[in-house]
């Protein structure tokens, strides 16, 4: 998250802040005036400049979003106060000797041996460790026993370095299937949490080089998804960057999706500017897909990113294949040509509206899991054509949003119209309970249907949440079999005192191919001051 204040305004690194919302008159004060307003985030500032800094994200209970305003924290007060009476110190010609039972002299030396401490990365070490036990019982009477762990991590600066570990991962370790032995359905759940990520990042200000391990997202290309695997690169000027990757495609909602599929490939990009102005991020490579280490792809990939402060961002992303023959019997075969394709220019005028333009293009079938439809997390597939956006924030936390575009494929003997629209409630009536609302139908060359899906939450208190979704679909498509489904999910997230931690999950799922009901429950361990 991006501040609109620097040093100029008397912060440092390792302050913590209060993100609130502003009164509806939006006029601008001391903190003190915004104590009481609502609380969303908690935030930790990690790099300062002089008109800007970066903070990271430490808890929220809401959107973040811009336009809300941020106040320090009373320890960060304090901490400032200790500075700046150091410094009006420092401006006289006296010489402090550090001598001990001087009161004075002790809250001098204190404050400049914590300025010391704060010269080194400031970060955190904080998650949730647990054991996950669950049934699924599908139709027929079969029914199948899982046992898994789940991780979640918030670790940064991990012993005064530049390395982290954040993300989330759960999995299953081993299944008792009262059929099939070692086999169990693929569920929702599963195929949702494997769009999660989980990694060891290296990140230094005062290094050249970056790393990650683990599932992430190429920090420099993120429209090639999530990879299992690693990337390394190295800044050759100021705002040139070079690197490589390599690693398996795990995530079911990219539009290449394949379990087997592995990927590697090198990469320049080109940064520039701040957000506080204009910034340009550019990226291009080249890349190869192999299936049992037979290559399937090589193909070169492009990303640019355009952005003036908040009123303009212009997104692209670009794939062209070389020619290929598939080695798979039946797999076919394609031209040189671009074989995806991807760009998005939004406009926002006020902070409370905005609006854009989308072009989508496949030359070849996605292959994503279609049970994700009604998920909303591949939207940005089902608008295959041009198509028009807008979200807008009402007064009484009142959001709502909606997409309209033509699917124009060359597969199509016509075009058809897409359309999805949505409501989102915060805190409805002061209850604190939160709830969204989504319809959208489509039409593309790889399938048509239609989804609705709707989600509840509420945080009972601060150790208890509690959250609602469901949703219904239909799936028409030569690619697989015609699906209609209706699935419901609920779930409650309980902190047992300050060290331990329970979850419980029961998910039904009702289709046309795959029927089952599933259990989970989660025990385990938190440390530091997480909340999910």
């Amino acid at each position: 998250m991006y501040l609109a204040a620097g040093r100029n305004a008397g912060l440092e690194e390792g302050m913590k802040l209060s993100a609130v919302k502003p009164p509806p008159d939006g006029a601008l004060d001391n903190g003190l005036r915004f104590r009481g307003q609502e609380h969303v985030a908690e935030l930790q500032v990690v790099s300062v400049a002089d008109t800007s800094s970066v903070c990271t994200i430490l808890s929220s209970a809401g959107e973040v979003r811009v336009g809300l305003v941020a106040f320090l924290t009373a320890d960060s007060v304090k901490d400032r106060r200790e500075t700046e009476n150091t410094q009006e110190a420092d401006q006289y010609a006296t010489t402090v000797g550090f001598t001990y039972g001087d009161p004075l002299d002790d809250e001098v030396r204190a404050a400049q041996e914590k300025q010391i401490l704060q010269e080194s990365p400031v970060g955190r070490v904080r998650g949730r460790i647990g054991f996950d036990f669950g049934d699924t019982q599908e139709s027929g009477g079969f029914s199948s026993r899982q046992m898994g762990m789940l991780i979640n991590a918030d670790m940064t600066f991990i012993g005064g370095t530049y390395w982290n570990f954040t993300g989330y991962w759960r999995g299953n370790f081993n299944t008792s299937n009262s059929q099939n032995p070692g086999t169990q359905p693929t569920t929702l759940n599963d195929l949702i949490n494997r769009t999660y990520q989980l990694a060891f990042t290296y990140d230094s200000p005062y290094s050249p080089v970056r790393i990650g391990v683990g599932r992430l997202y190429l920090p420099w290309a993120p429209s090639l998804s999530t990879i299992d695997g690693a990337y390394f690169a190295r800044k050759l000027s100021r705002k040139v960057t070079a690197g490589f990757f390599a690693g398996s495609t795990p995530n079911p909602t990219s539009w290449s999706y394949n379990p087997d599929q592995h990927i590697a490939g090198t990469f320049v990009n080109y940064t520039a500017g701040d957000y506080d102005r204009m910034r340009v991020f550019s990226t291009a490579g080249i890349a190869v897909t192999s299936i049992q280490w037979r290559v399937m792809r090589q193909f070169a990939f492009f990303e640019n990113t355009f952005s003036w402060k908040r009123y303009i961002s212009f997104f692209s992303s670009l794939q062209a294949d070389e020619a290929r023959v598939s080695p798979l019997p039946g797999g076919g075969s394609n031209p040189t040509g671009i074989s995806q394709s991807y760009t998005s220019l939004h406009f926002q005028p006020i902070a409370r509206l905005s609006f854009g333009l989308n072009h989508n293009y496949f030359r070849n079938l996605p292959t994503f899991d279609p049970r994700l439809i009604v998920t909303g997390l591949l939207d940005q597939y089902l608008f295959q054509g041009l198509s028009g956006d807008v979200r807008v924030e009402l007064p009484k936390h009142l959001t709502v949003y909606g997409s309209l575009g033509k699917s124009n494929a060359s597969t199509d003997q016509k075009s058809s119209w897409n359309e999805g629209f949505g409501i989102s409630f915060a805190n409805i009536w002061n209850t604190g309970l939160n709830a969204d609302a989504h319809y959208s139908k489509f039409n593309s060359s790889f399938g048509s249907g239609q989804y609705e899906a709707f989600s509840l939450s509420k945080n009972l208190s601060e150790s208890l949440r509690i959250q609602l979704t469901g949703g219904k679909q239909t799936f028409l498509s030569n690619l697989s079999s015609n699906d209609n489904s209706l699935y419901i999910n609920a779930s409650a997230d309980w902190n047992v005192g300050p060290k331990y931690f329970m979850s419980a999950n029961f998910g039904w799922y009702n289709g046309t191919t795959l029927n089952y009901k599933q259990y989970s429950t989660v025990i385990g361990y938190r440390f530091g001051s997480f909340r999910k």
